[in-house]
């Protein structure tokens, strides 16, 4: 075994006993789960880590580790300019909804790469930001940028479990998710964390560049 699924299987014995009883808490199946500890719980269906890393308090971003690969398809040399970057899956750009992990890769400039090593892709779905990321826009992510500024875009997700994409402005307590769309009736949505009943917010990193769909019109 490897030093992070050791580290990750001890919490789960130090915190529920074995990996049984920590299966039947969370409702994912026992094989399941040590089949995404022999791969340090990437590469699996969001349904299945997500409830892992909400229960043992690990960082989110584990499952969207950066794994830069220059591509060299049919033995002919890399465009010297791009590096293939991870494409994850999708985001929503209105209602927040669950991130599908896929194994994936688009070229990104080799200077944005250089500047964010750790920088993935998620597909933006929806309207709710169509001024800036139009729906099957590739939104690229830093997962180490998550301090949160006043009109920057983030990914973000909401109650640890749905994800979505917006402009977020902090507030004294809590943040206002402001929409950037051509539809009016798309509205702020303001999270007060004085209120026990406000869903949590965690900022997964700020969007730092995009792509256009290809049949964008401009």
């Amino acid at each position: 075994m490897g030093k992070l699924e050791d580290d990750i299987r001890s919490r789960i014995e130090d915190y529920y006993g074995s990996v049984r009883k920590f299966a039947q808490e969370i409702g994912v199946p026992e094989q399941t789960i040590y089949s995404l500890l022999k791969k340090d719980l990437c590469g699996g269906s969001v349904n299945n880590v997500l409830p892992i890393i909400a229960k043992l308090g690990l960082d989110p971003n584990w499952i969207l580790k950066s794994r830069i690969v220059e591509v060299n398809p049919d033995g002919q040399d890399p465009d010297p300019d791009y590096i293939d970057v991870p494409l994850y899956g999708s985001i929503a750009a209105g209602e927040p909804l669950e991130m599908n992990v896929v194994d994936d890769y688009f070229p990104v400039p080799r200077v944005l790469v250089e500047r964010h090593p750790r920088a993935y892709l998620l597909r933006v779905r929806g309207t709710s930001m169509d001024r800036k990321l139009p729906d099957g826009s590739l939104a690229l992510i830093d997962p180490d940028d998550k301090d949160v500024r006043s009109g920057k875009t983030y990914a973000l997700n909401v109650n640890g479990y749905a994800s979505t994409v917006k402009q977020v402005e902090p507030l004294a307590n809590g943040v206002k998710l402001v929409p950037n769309s051509s539809d009016p009736t798309i509205q702020p949505k303001v999270y007060d964390f004085n209120d026990a009943d406000t869903e949590s917010i965690t900022i997964l990193g700020r969007v730092i560049w995009a792509t256009f769909p290809f049949d964008y019109e401009i």
